[in-house]
């Protein structure tokens, strides 16, 4: 009897650690998959001019879409693969450094092209770029600028 007794507290207590041990792991899951989603925090682009307006907000795999000044905004899913591209090129940005980036050419003077600016908002802080040509964004911020922008081209 006491063969069976001892049998039977025993698998009880292995069976009861693997479970703790499952729900461990899933636990672990599910916090990384929330930081995965919150690698990045909230990037935003804007474009304008007097005729032209366009602003893309991204944040937790999602993107907003504004096509036009005064318009309605768009939402849509970030695929994956778009959105582990995005956290690998935000790693790449100095945010401090926005402020300080020079713009490549300078044809918003004339209306040749939008008046750009590109900016990383944290619970902190805002960090905006100096302002740029829509189209023609500074070589630091070139890769993630464009992948944002295309992103936000899925929208018709």
């Amino acid at each position: 009897m006491k063969l069976i007794t001892l049998l039977t507290l025993t698998v009880v207590t292995l069976t009861s650690c693997n479970c703790q041990k499952t729900a461990a792991e899933k636990s672990d899951l599910a916090a990384k998959t929330a930081m995965q989603e919150k690698a990045i925090p909230t990037l935003e682009y804007e474009a304008n001019t007097r005729g032209y307006y366009r602003k893309i907000t991204i944040s937790d795999k999602k993107a907003w879409v504004v096509p036009e000044r005064n318009g309605k905004t768009v939402t849509l899913n970030i695929s994956d693969t778009d959105w582990n591209e995005l956290v690998t090129l935000y790693q790449s940005v100095n945010k401090e450094g926005l402020k300080d980036l020079k713009a490549p050419t300078e044809k918003r003077f004339y209306d040749g092209a939008p008046m750009a600016n590109f900016r990383v908002i944290t619970k902190e802080m805002t960090y905006q770029s100096a302002t740029f040509d829509g189209g023609y964004p500074p070589a630091e911020i070139e890769k993630i600028v464009t992948k944002i922008i295309a992103i936000g081209d899925k929208v018709e």
